[in-house]
């Protein structure tokens, strides 16, 4: 079995439009260590892509970008 590569960057789209703007932190410290892939969801973000593709880790050099 291989290994879950490192996240280059994964994108994360608002599922409530209206939220608060701190849910973004919430939503970074909760992917922190963890892994994930698109369709996963984070507290109210939908991960809409990730670099590479598929399942991968979340790390301190993963760029996290908000739609």
């Amino acid at each position: 079995m291989s290994a879950v590569p490192d996240a280059k960057s994964i994108v994360l789209r608002s599922c409530k439009p209206l939220a608060p703007p701190f849910h973004r932190h919430i939503a970074k410290s909760r992917l922190m260590n963890q892994s994930c892939r698109a369709g996963d969801r984070v507290v109210i973000y939908e991960v809409v892509s990730t670099e590479p593709d598929g399942v991968v880790q979340v790390t301190g050099a993963t760029r996290i970008e908000f739609e």
